[in-house]
């Protein structure tokens, strides 16, 4: 972690510097000049910077919390939501059909014309559609119908009473009257949806059945003189459930298996790594868990990957690899709430601190799991309730480098036209003075080099590499003091006239921590590294 510290600042300070003496200064400054062959020289402050880790480190542009211990010990989390499924996409209510004829019986029949009015009873029981051995209780309706279709061929008045004793609203049962009066002529037809929403659907029928729907009815029948009746006479019915949504279920909702995509935590400090060794003290590596289903489930980490662009691929091994772990989950006390189950791979368990080095830029996760794996049990949903997975990678800022090196391209370096109108504009020179000091513990290297269009390298930003020496430590691995250096550096014309032409650059930096690396390091709030950077720019103007 301590290289991109560095990394960060260096090019901070480098490009500031870089786009101020190449891409701004020139142009602007020229057009201000009124005397006619001018040799201006230009001192200019550019940069007086101070910076802790956490400055340079923007965790906003990224998935990163940095935390900060009392006493100003840094730890980076990167981290991923995973996977999140929904219940609802998972436990569906399905349509339910329910179609019977309803008619008179031969002594109703013979009683119509002298009664006047005959009621008839009648009762029917459906079952709900299951996919996953589903054996529903209770259903809240958030939305949908009872559809209600009635078919009479009956020459008489008709009134029609359903009522579904398991249905209830405010603790009311749902009952639904519908008259149809003879007019002369047959079918009588009617259509009805009764609106579901609030109400509460006992399948259980107080805790006799599962996965029940049940409903009565009568039907009246009031004479028409004059008009025939017989047992053939009768009303079609359609009703069920339709287009049902729940805000909550409780009973037994199935065994479901997860399908988890591959997904990965990106460790974007090691991006640019090229070569090195790089150990971290106490990396971890987490699976979170977070379950607002009421009910067993089990995760299982099939396979935990790093990637690094140094060494490759490397398995994570340890014992609870490839394992199906029981996560926690809410009980009927506690609908609507969540609970988090956290699997943790770190060095006491894996070999997660072996995998660290060389630092890698991804860890990628493959996952599964399983809801209600051992089968039938009591459960509860809400319309909000999922099981989602995070990926976690936890690195406190504790190690040690014995040589690790980044590179870093930016591309699209352009340079201005120095003409100034008619003028011509003749840089003379263009120097920088860098005063740094380095709190940080770790020694560095670092050079920067002009590229072509074919990424040849034109020139070096420096004529060799500059060193820049580690802050003094105690034997605890703790800065005392910083270091201090003095950097200057000069263009002259045809070296300027040289880096125009290029189109890229390429940032090299060479890290190691302090003793060579021997001394494992921590970094501090208390770390910073202060800069000041002064531009000297020489020219002649001829008009």
């Amino acid at each position: 972690m301590k290289t991109q510290t560095n990394t960060y600042l260096f090019k901070i300070i480098l490009f500031i510097f870089f786009g101020t003496l190449f891409f701004s200064c020139y142009k602007k400054d020229f057009d201000k000049i009124k005397l006619a062959n001018a040799h201006p020289e230009y001192l200019l402050p550019l940069v007086n910077a101070d910076l802790s880790l956490k400055d340079i480190v923007d965790p906003n542009k990224k998935q990163l919390n940095i935390t900060e211990a009392a006493d100003g010990f840094y730890t980076f989390i990167y981290y991923q939501d995973l996977f999140e499924q929904f219940i609802v996409d998972l436990l569906k209510v399905d349509d339910v059909n329910i179609t019977e004829s309803i008619s008179l019986s031969t002594g109703e029949v013979a009683s119509l014309p002298g009664a006047g009015t005959i009621s008839h009873d009648f009762s029917n029981t459906s079952t709900l559609n299951t996919t996953n051995g589903e054996k529903l209780k209770t259903i809240k309706i958030k939305s949908g119908n009872i559809p209600l279709i009635l078919n009479s061929t009956f020459k008489h008045d008709i009134q029609i009473e359903i009522t579904f004793p398991y249905i209830k609203k405010n603790g009311n049962v749902l009952v639904q009257t519908v008259t149809m009066l003879y007019q002369g002529s047959v079918p009588l037809q009617s259509t009805t949806a009764i609106d579901l929403s609030g109400y509460t659907v006992d399948c259980s029928e107080n805790n006799t059945q599962v996965n029940s729907l049940s409903y009565t009815g009568k039907l009246r029948v009031t004479y028409k003189s004059g008009n025939a009746v017989s047992t053939a006479q009768k009303i079609d019915l359609t009703t069920g459930l339709n287009s049902i949504m729940y805000s909550y279920v409780d009973g037994y909702i199935g065994k479901y298996d997860l399908v988890v995509p591959e997904d990965s935590v990106g460790i974007d400090i090691f991006d640019n790594a090229y070569l090195g060794s790089i150990f971290f003290t106490d990396p971890k590596v987490r699976t979170i868990i977070t379950n607002s289903i009421g009910a067993p489930a089990i995760v299982n980490i099939n396979k935990l990957t790093t990637q690094s662009k140094i060494s490759g691929t490397t398995d994570i091994t340890g014992s609870i690899i490839n394992t199906d772990i029981p996560i926690m989950y809410p009980s009927l006390a506690e609908v609507g709430q969540s609970k988090s189950t956290t699997i943790q791979l770190d060095k006491t368990n894996s070999n997660v601190q072996t995998v660290f080095n060389p630092a890698p830029n991804k860890v990628i996760y493959q996952l599964s799991g399983s809801i209600n794996p051992d089968g039938e049990t009591d459960n509860f949903v809400t319309d909000k309730s999922s099981i989602k997975l995070r990926g976690e990678v936890e690195i406190p800022m504790e190690g040690k480098i014995t040589k690790f090196v980044l590179l870093d391209t930016v591309k699209g370096i352009s340079f201005p036209d120095m003409a100034l109108g008619s003028k011509t504009v003749t840089i003379v020179s263009g120097g920088f003075n860098i005063s740094l000091s380095n709190g940080f513990p770790m020694n560095t290297n670092i050079q920067m080099y002009f590229l072509n269009d074919q990424n040849i390298v034109v020139d070096s930003l420096f004529k060799t590499p500059h060193f820049i020496p580690s802050g003094s430590i105690d034997a605890a691995g703790k800065v005392t003091s910083p270091s201090t250096i003095f950097i200057k550096e000069l263009f002259d014309a045809d070296r300027y006239k040289k880096i125009t032409t290029s189109t890229n650059a390429l940032l090299v930096a060479q890290f190691s921590t302090a003793n060579g690396g021997t001394t494992p390091v921590r970094i501090y709030s208390s770390y910073k590294i202060k800069a000041n950077i002064g531009l000297d720019i020489k020219a002649d103007v001829s008009f």
